[in-house]
């Protein structure tokens, strides 16, 4: 799974803001086990609860030998409900002494039967019950008749219905725990099973699943699809996605490649792009992984309303719709689809033909694809600064979220499916990723690529541990990697480094890296990086020197450095190999500061303006002086990565400025001045390029003077244009929501024209969030009605837009007036067992910058309430942000006194 879709909305993805041994133990699986120890387990009754618990799904995997299921199911274009009927041919291990369950959340079932013979059974709504004297033996054929109402929050069976042309169309999403919303089943990844499937739809359209179907039978107004048995994987990457889609079709070295789109969207769908990079990932996996694709054929279905950004089905990829832009992507766009689709089709081999036996390696899963899909598009694409995009992406989400009070370790024990979902975070994917890159320069990376090869092979449609994962690259670098191990995956919390050197007569006479750890998290690490050495030559600040060294403890000798020229920057991170955070060296700092623009490595300058961020985050920069510093300095910029990372931080320190207790007049300046070097920027970029879309963007979310709102709304009307400029529809939606923010022209009339224009889901959600953004009290009340007490009317796409879009960081006044309306819902939320409404109820406390604000959630974690995991997460990150956000405007005020 991919989940950068939940940046999608636009949504800043500044760190001030916040954006955009462990294991289980293996129980005995034989017909062995005593009598006593099954007579003791067979006490243990599954609780009445939803989810699975790891400690029931290891007394399951106990009971259970193998499953296989033959699965019918009957959809159509208007129903609420599908019908099914499911038969799972189970083997067990020995007599059941205990009740088995059968997970199915939210469903009704007709009817159960054990080899043909209709048998009692119990449902409590989230798993059926049958008792042991209807399974007496070894083997049985397990049928359950069964509906099950179609979802509209993107889990399980969503059923989608396009505003556009009434079409309707299907997909399913299920990790980690909601197969069973499509049928009964033993739903928990280490029960693998082969599938049979036949399917009863409308007759004008696609089934697709984990196999191409072997025959379409029509009868009257539908067709009978059949698919042969699949081959064996966990039921969390099974699917079922059905619809009118539009297809293409192409080729991967004989294997079969389809790519599916509504009907609406397929105009805006770019194949040629999307197959080139599916070509290239095939073409480089293969070859690494030394092991043929084992699914036979691809196929990639771009789906509306996801709730992540990909997922990885066997063999029936689903893609969020935002990987498809309405206007011309830009290089950055592209890459961050090529590498989703690279991430997606790693997991074909790391994650469905291997997968973990639970889901505490789920972390695993998900960084060995983030890893591999960066490497693959470094080694086999056209884009050759594909780590550069790692860094700006993916490791600051990672850096940011371990410096949380949230952080944990990578490999953490999770008690139940609940808590897999709450692990989904920048540790799980960015560092997690983050260390796996680091693991090649550490062992070699030969040995590392023999390791993951020889897994691969030995555990085909097995499921693994982490233990299976290290204890292969161990031993093909010939290395123990226990130690590794504990510093790394059982220990939270991110290092800092920095360089401290002395020089005698023009030549370096000692250079050592110091390591320091956070109170709470003291663990040193070791790992291998270079000390990049760097010295102006002629007008050109370049590295004159990578030093590469295994560093551990408090304080090491680069002793390879003794002698070499005297640098004016030291950087010991050279190449980005290691994960842990840079302080510079005062010296380094000075020269940097002087020299920015002369550094000649674009990856470099990205780090140094990242160090400088680093240091207004932790308030040892005051917050102007890094503004002006980048207002001076920013438009000399011409790598598009640099420019983003500045974009970024200007947005974020723009929007912070609206909120902190700063004069008054220095914040009119220094917005002013934003808003103005935005405005310049987006004029000066070259026609059509990315630069320019860039600072459009930009321009969009620090507009707010009369002259700039009105050079927005004349670029919305057409009465102002900047030449390459295309205002495709969602850079319009970008004016728009602008306008409706600040009640500038006839902002009601604008949303209204432009869904007369485009009627489209997409449309109709940015609308949504342009009215919510309105600075409206009664606008804010109706939308706050919506999400907490009318949600029923709505689908969760268009709550999370409204959510995130109700209190931009300049209306903390209308917040603060509706707070206690919010924090009462906080009970009702709490006792919900749907994460997605946690998750966009937790999108209502945004970024408040005050004493109160600070207070306010403190006084919420602090009532001694057991909060839902999800909710008491999301809060303690909100506080630390606005303590943070409290101790940068203390700092800027403290430089200003001073």
């Amino acid at each position: 799974m991919n989940h950068s879709g939940k940046f999608a909305l636009g949504v800043l993805c500044s760190a001030v803001l916040a954006a955009c041994s462990l294991e289980p133990n293996q129980l005995q699986q034989t017909a062995g086990t005593s009598t006593a120890h099954a007579q003791a387990k067979s006490a243990e009754a599954r609780a009445d609860v939803p989810g699975l618990s790891e400690t029931y799904a290891q007394l399951r995997k106990e009971q259970i030998a193998q499953v296989d299921y033959t699965l019918s199911v009957t959809i159509d274009k208007t129903g609420e409900v599908f019908s099914g009927r499911v038969i799972a041919d189970t083997q067990f291990r020995r007599n059941l002494l205990q009740p088995l369950t059968i997970d199915f959340a939210g469903g009704e079932v007709k009817d159960v039967q054990v080899d043909g013979n209709t048998v009692p059974f119990a449902y409590n709504g989230q798993f059926i019950t049958i008792e042991p004297k209807y399974l007496e033996g070894r083997k049985h054929a397990i049928a359950i008749d069964y509906t099950h109402v179609y979802s509209t929050n993107g889990s399980g069976l969503h059923r989608f219905e396009d505003p556009v042309d009434g079409e309707v169309y299907m997909y399913t999403d299920f990790e980690p725990y909601d197969a069973n919303r499509l049928f009964p089943h033993f739903d928990q990844p280490n029960l693998k099973a082969h599938y049979t499937l036949d399917v009863t739809a409308p007759k004008d359209w696609s089934v697709i699943s984990s196999v191409r179907e072997e025959s379409v039978k029509a009868n009257g107004d539908v067709n009978h699809w059949v698919f042969p048995q699949s081959k064996k994987f966990s039921s969390y990457i099974f699917s079922l996605h059905a619809g009118p889609f539009t297809v293409w079709e192409d080729d991967a070295d004989g294997i079969p490649l389809r790519l599916f789109a509504r009907k609406t969207l397929a105009e805006y769908v770019k194949p040629q792009d999307w197959f080139t990079f599916t070509k290239q990932s095939f073409e480089f996996f293969q070859k690494y992984f030394e092991v043929d694709y084992p699914f036979v054929k691809y196929d990639q279905v771009i789906v509306p309303d996801f709730n992540a950004g990909a997922m990885e089905n066997v063999a029936a990829v689903t893609f969020n719709e935002t990987y498809v832009s309405r206007g011309e992507k830009t290089q950055a766009q592209r890459m961050r689809l090529a590498n989703v689709i690279a991430h997606e089709m790693a997991h074909m081999w790391f994650g469905d033909l291997v997968t973990m036996n639970w889901w505490d390696d789920l972390w695993l899963n998900e960084s060995f694809a983030t890893y591999m899909a960066n490497l693959a598009l470094a080694e086999n694409s056209e884009f050759d600064d594909a780590w550069e995009n790692f860094y700006l992406g993916t490791k600051q989400w990672a850096y940011d979220a371990d410096q949380l009070p949230t952080t944990h370790a990578i490999q953490l024990p999770v008690k139940n499916t609940d808590e897999a979902f709450a692990n989904f975070d920048g540790i799980t994917y960015g560092k997690g990723g983050s260390i796996l890159k680091q693991l090649p320069y550490y062992l070699g990376k030969e040995e590392f690529r023999k390791g993951v090869s020889n897994y691969l092979k030995d555990l085909s449609y097995k499921n693994s541990t982490l233990n299976d994962f290290m204890g292969h690259l161990g031993k093909a670098a010939g290395k123990d990697l226990s130690e590794w191990q504990q510093q790394w995956l059982y220990q939270a919390g991110l290092n800092s480094i920095h360089a401290s050197f002395q020089c005698e007569g023009g030549k370096i006479a000692s250079l050592t890296i110091e390591q320091s750890a956070p109170a709470d998290y003291p663990t040193l690490r070791e790992q291998r990086t270079q000390v990049g050495l760097y010295n102006l030559q002629g007008d050109e600040m370049v590295l004159s020197k990578a030093i590469p060294v295994t560093y551990s403890g408090a304080s090491t000798e680069v002793t390879a450095a003794k002698g070499e020229v005297c640098p004016q920057i030291v950087y010991p991170n050279e190449g980005d190999w290691a994960f842990a955070k840079v302080t510079l060296d005062q010296v380094s700092v000075d020269n940097m500061s002087k020299h920015i623009n002369d550094i000649a490595s674009p990856f470099t300058r990205l780090m140094m303006w990242q160090s400088l961020e680093d240091s207004v985050l932790d308030a040892k920069l005051p917050m102007d002086d890094y503004v002006r510093f980048a207002l001076a300095n920013g438009g000399a910029e011409q790598d598009i990565n640099v420019i983003r990372m500045i974009s970024r931080h200007l947005t974020g320190h723009f929007m912070v400025m609206s909120q902190i207790d700063m004069d008054g007049s220095e914040r009119k300046q220094l917005q002013q001045a934003i808003e103005s070097f935005a405005w310049d920027q987006l004029n000066s970029a070259a026609a059509g390029s990315d630069a320019q879309k860039v600072w459009f963007a930009t321009f969009t979310s620090v507009a707010h003077s009369q002259q700039a709102l009105a050079n927005a709304e004349k670029l919305l009307n057409g009465k102002l244009s900047i030449k390459g400029l295309s205002l495709d529809p969602d850079k319009r939606w970008n004016l728009i929501a602008l306008q409706n923010e600040h009640l500038f022209g006839d902002y009601e009339k604008a949303i209204k024209d432009e869904l007369a224009k485009d009627s489209s889901d997409r449309s109709q959600l940015n609308a949504i969030a342009a009215e919510a953004m309105r600075p409206q009290q009664a606008v804010k009340a109706k939308w706050l009605g919506n999400i907490l007490e009318h949600r029923d009317q709505f689908k969760l796409a268009q709550l999370k837009y409204a959510a995130s879009a109700l209190f931009p960081t300049g209306q903390q006044e209308l917040y603060v007036a509706n707070a206690d309306r919010i924090v009462a819902a906080l009970d009702e939320v709490n006792s919900s067992d749907a994460p997605e409404l946690v998750g966009t109820y937790a999108r209502l406390f945004p970024l408040n910058c005050s004493k109160d604000g600070v207070e306010q959630v403190e006084g919420i974690l602090n009532s001694g309430k057991q909060l839902n995991p999800l909710l008491e997460k999301a809060l303690k990150n909100r506080h630390f942000r606005n303590q943070r956000c409290l101790d940068m405007a203390e700092a800027m005020g403290s430089h200003t006194a001073g």
